[in-house]
């Protein structure tokens, strides 16, 4: 009889797959409870993966690094209910950031905002995702240098923690802020509506400034 789900993983069985092949056997079985880990092996299902690849088979290479890994993987769990489960992965990929190509973290950092925004109903969830934005935008001419070098014949994306803040920014009413975040993502080449919402955040702000 093949083993059942709870058997592949029970503190008892070898940890394969990918968690096997990146290290995380140990935090895999401390981090999660048996439900939490059965949620996540059946939930996880990567176009052309093979069933149980998270914990499942052998794998001996990856382009992939792990914080690249762990940030794909709590997108997985971006639901309402399954929040806290993308957390513990994010707090885990946080401990090994440093660790990182920039462009891991960079896209960390995305995952990071746009879970804690989502949030943002929650105390505390949009100082995250704040925090998240400005943790990415410190990132960017590092990140800006990476995509360029890696995609030399290519503009650069849209940068999400400079769209986000700029959008919260205008929201709050500061929008000297937000035409000065505006600013710096067109000067370093990231794609957006930058100049637009610059022009619509200075009519706002004449608005509301004493004559």
């Amino acid at each position: 009889m093949p083993p059942s789900v709870f058997d592949l993983l029970s503190p008892k069985s070898e940890v394969k797959g990918l968690i096997g092949y990146y290290g995380l056997a140990h935090w895999w079985r401390g981090a999660f409870s048996d439900d939490e880990r059965q949620r996540i092996v059946a939930r996880f299902q990567p176009l052309g993966s093979s069933p149980g690849s998270l914990t499942q088979g052998e794998i001996n290479w990856s382009s992939q690094a792990v914080v690249g890994f762990l940030q794909a993987l709590a997108g997985w769990f971006s639901g309402r209910n399954d929040r806290s489960i993308a957390y513990k992965i994010l707090a885990k990929a946080d401990e090994l950031d440093n660790e990182a190509p920039v462009l891991d973290r960079h896209f960390l950092c995305q995952v990071k905002l746009e879970m804690h925004y989502r949030n943002r109903d929650k105390p505390g969830e949009l100082e995250n995702a704040i925090a998240a934005c400005r943790e990415q935008i410190g990132l960017a001419p590092k990140a800006a240098d990476a995509f360029r070098a890696a995609y030399p014949d290519a503009p650069l994306p849209g940068h999400k923690g400079y769209e986000q803040l700029a959008i919260i920014l205008e929201k709050q009413g500061r929008f000297a802020e937000a035409i000065d975040l505006c600013q710096l993502a067109e000067e370093q080449g990231w794609a957006g509506n930058w100049e637009d919402r610059k022009v619509r955040c200075a009519r706002e702000r004449a608005k509301t400034t004493p004559t």
